[in-house]
């Protein structure tokens, strides 16, 4: 097994704001966190306002850090995918725990069933067991099996395939293209 390494992460390359209004940033803010903050801090502020109102001088850091933590850490690279940033990754977790998994080969054309949403609690409770012991939470975790029919098979029986796996070496490549070129040649004498 061959193994290398990647220097391209080393060269990364970051837009930063060195100057922002007039006001001299200094090192410079990553534009990436401007954006997500640029965003995140008027929904939380105005969600804030709309259900409190200002807020008392004793709640302050209530109404400052919680976006600044979330723009802070949201805007971080992720330690497993370091394409994506964190918030990113957050919101691909919340979307899969909201919508769960649509089927993509063959069942794309069934709308997805009305149980989901407690066919994912479930799978939530498997994932954070805790959750289970809580009376607000044991009804909807609770493991019971559902037995309704597969919608799947309304629509008729499960295409069966049984894919043939086929490696082909250098000579049989090398086959294959000479008897392409040859059609290719006798389709351009033919066309003369």
């Amino acid at each position: 097994m061959r193994t290398t390494h990647t220097y391209s992460r080393h060269w990364d390359i970051e837009t930063r704001q060195h100057e922002l209004l007039g006001l001299d940033l200094g090192e410079g803010l990553p534009r990436t966190t401007l954006r997500y903050g640029a965003v995140i801090f008027p929904f939380y502020w105005g969600g804030w306002l709309l259900l409190f109102g200002l807020p008392a001088q004793s709640l302050t850091p209530l109404f400052l850090l919680p976006p600044l933590g979330l723009t802070y850490f949201g805007a971080k690279r992720s330690l497993t995918y370091w394409r994506r940033t964190n918030l990113l990754l957050w919101a691909i977790r919340l979307n899969y725990l909201h919508t769960g998994v649509r089927p993509v080969i063959g069942r794309g054309r069934i709308p997805s069933p009305k149980p989901g949403l407690k066919l994912r609690a479930r799978r939530l409770g498997e994932q954070v067991p805790q959750l289970a012991d809580l009376p607000a939470f044991a009804p909807l975790l609770a493991n019971e099996d559902v037995q309704d029919a597969d919608r799947a098979e309304s629509y008729g029986p499960p295409a069966r395939i049984r894919p043939r796996l086929r490696a082909y070496g250098p000579d049989a490549v090398a086959k294959a293209r000479a008897k392409y070129r040859k059609k290719q040649r006798r389709s351009k004498s033919a066309e003369k």
